[in-house]
């Protein structure tokens, strides 16, 4: 089963991205799909903007990806294209996770002129917080991403902040975000015929809970889950992480047992690489965002030790760069029990 992760925060391992590889790399083929004009086609965007030209997409890749049905795990406003390919290409799909998602847009919602006038806001303000050089534009960025990840420290958005601001231009992230606003797939979420799981938060300060809730309604036997406290982009640190990460890996169908060290894990039959338990540890940080000398303070070692710890991890996975041999330890399941080395 190859596994299709649709939605933001699957860049480089990082610490938006880190707990989603642990949690899905290491039982099936990963594949991200982006919009077009995002990632790695940043800059490049060909043709219109609609929800027909995102499953055209998406198509596209699900086909590169396999011959078979696949699963897709959206995140956010990920459930758009998600919902639309899963009912008007059923045969392509397994089953579908929906988390903090919804089939209305913002201005599809009657909610009323105010909420209106705020959206036409948020979407002039991701155009000038995106692709421009402005005062106001790291503050902006910085406002949004603290509503998609309220729990996150000072720190953490700064991460995040870096991880984003090079993925699209500040007309595509403009034009998206009135995408977003003004899609409806209401109609198309009543077609799906696969399972689902829909995840929602009750305080997600981004997509009302009843959203969350009223697409769980439309889609002909989904399984809805209530999640607990104020998020919509969880962090592996999260209360809500391990019974979210837990449900979906039940969902999924994935082994109960995660590949572990020295396992076999590629179709050539090798088994993984050994890594000692102060390596995995030190990996792990390096994934989280952490410096050699965070590190060294953390784990009680010296900068020069912690710096050998990574050489000799990058050596043994046979990888050039700390991202890649974190990317390629979360791909073989070797970060998943790390824990520090006394």
């Amino acid at each position: 089963m190859a596994t299709l992760h649709v939605g933001d925060h699957l860049d480089a391992p990082s610490i938006g991205s880190r707990h989603w590889l642990e949690l899905l790399a290491p039982h099936a083929r990963l594949v991200r799909y982006e919009p077009r004009g995002c990632g790695l086609s940043a800059g490049s965007f060909v043709g219109p903007l609609s929800l027909e030209t995102c499953v055209e997409d998406m198509a596209a890749v699900v086909n590169a990806a396999s011959d078979g049905p696949v699963a897709l795990v959206s995140l956010t406003h990920g459930a758009l294209p998600v919902i639309a390919f899963a009912a008007l290409h059923p045969e392509r799909v397994e089953r579908i996770v929906v988390l903090d998602g919804y089939a209305r847009g913002r201005m599809r919602r009657n909610a009323g002129p105010e909420l209106d006038r705020e959206s036409q806001a948020i979407a002039e303000t991701m155009q000038v917080a995106y692709g421009t050089d402005l005062a106001y534009s790291v503050p902006f960025r910085r406002a949004l991403l603290s509503r998609l990840v309220p729990q996150a420290n000072d720190e953490q958005l700064i991460e995040l902040d870096r991880a984003s601001i090079s993925r699209m231009t500040s007309a595509i992230a403009a034009r998206y975000t009135r995408f977003s606003f003004e899609a409806d797939v209401s109609d198309l979420a009543c077609r799906i015929a696969c399972p689902a799981l829909v995840l929602h938060a009750r305080q997600d300060p981004v997509v009302p809970f009843a959203e969350g809730s009223h697409l769980a309604a439309l889609i002909p036997g989904a399984r809805f889950m209530p999640l607990e406290g104020c998020l919509h982009l969880p962090l592996a640190g999260d209360p809500e992480w391990p019974r979210i990460s837990s449900v979906i890996h039940s969902f999924l169908g994935f082994a109960s047992a995660p590949v572990g060290i020295g396992a076999t894990v590629d179709g050539a039959g090798a088994p993984a690489p050994r890594l000692t338990p102060r390596q995995r540890e030190v990996l792990r940080l390096v994934g989280q965002g952490h410096t050699d000398k965070e590190i060294a303070r953390v784990m009680g070692l010296s900068h020069r030790t912690v710096e050998m710890h990574v050489r000799h991890s990058l050596a043994a996975l046979d990888c050039r760069s700390r991202a890649e041999g974190v990317r390629v330890a979360l791909q073989r399941g070797l970060l998943g029990d790390a824990s520090a080395a006394s």
